[in-house]
């Protein structure tokens, strides 16, 4: 074999166990060491033996989506039986769910041997370059816009008085305190709009809420505290114009945010008579 055939057999090797492992072809991937291999991946794993690393990358990637390892820019040396060789890989490992996983890119430092079976791995060390998350897993800062966006709608929907709309906002099991603004303390989210509904159906709201202190507390569950100013203005002109803070924590159901729990605390309320009362 010429020398080029034998570089191009080497690089056979490295693309071989990259296919190994993405058909989960675990003969195919044992085939590309000696059995006597040293495989050192730094952080992920040290093994020693085609048995042993063979079976780790199997149980590795049973839970695991779809796999594409690319191996790239191959470089070879031969010595007569002996070879040296560095390989990029650039590697995708997605999740059960086929939407998130992570991207590995580095490089491989190999010593192979040839034998009455070919080029095989005999030494392998990994070095891990880059490893971040793939799809679409919500950072904290997209969580907290997601809140931001869900209490947006609680002010809207609540002056604009749709109420279908509004209930969703909310957990079923939602308990609501309104104390300090005269109302009552009300659980369930049906209950609380029949409550709602009856203290200012008829009346004119506007509601803002500014500079908002979230605190993501798990995947599920975070906390809030809001800055509100409102103004109602009943059907006899009576108004009222309060400023306070909302006391809210939230969970995160089928994928949205709801309100599970909200407590209105009052700094300030002005009330004026209608006009010529």
């Amino acid at each position: 074999m010429s020398g080029n055939g034998k570089s191009d057999a080497v690089a056979d090797v490295l693309v071989r166990y990259a296919t190994g492992i993405d058909r989960r072809d675990w003969a195919l991937l044992r085939s590309c060491f000696t059995d006597d291999c040293d495989a050192d991946y730094g952080a992920i794993g040290h093994w020693r033996g085609a048995d042993e690393i063979t079976a780790w990358m199997e149980q590795a990637h049973a839970g695991c989506g779809h796999t594409v390892h690319c191996i790239t820019n191959q470089t070879v040396a031969i010595d007569g039986d002996t070879a040296t060789a560095r390989s990029y890989v650039d590697a995708v490992i997605m999740g059960a769910d086929g939407a998130t996983g992570a991207r590995a890119t580095g490089y491989y430092d190999d010593e192979l041997r040839h034998g009455v079976d070919g080029w095989r791995i005999a030494r392998r060390t990994f070095t891990m370059v880059v490893l971040q998350p793939v799809g679409a897993a919500a950072t904290t800062l997209d969580e907290i816009e997601a809140i931001k966006q869900l209490k947006a709608r609680y002010f809207r929907l609540m002056d604009t008085k749709q109420w279908l709309a509004y209930q969703e906002l909310f957990t079923d099991d939602v308990v609501i305190d309104t104390t300090e603004s005269g109302g009552n303390v009300v659980a369930g989210a049906a209950a609380f709009l029949e409550f709602l509904q009856g203290a200012i159906g008829d009346v004119i709201t506007v509601h803002q809420g500014h500079t908002p202190e979230i605190d993501v507390t798990s995947p599920t569950t975070a906390t809030g505290v809001w800055a509100m100013e409102d103004k109602l203005r009943w059907p006899n002109g009576t108004e009222l114009h309060g400023y306070g803070h909302y006391h809210d924590t939230y969970e995160k159901t089928d994928g949205a945010w709801r309100i599970k729990t909200s407590k209105l605390t009052r700094l300030r309320m002005d009330f004026s008579e209608p006009p010529g009362a």
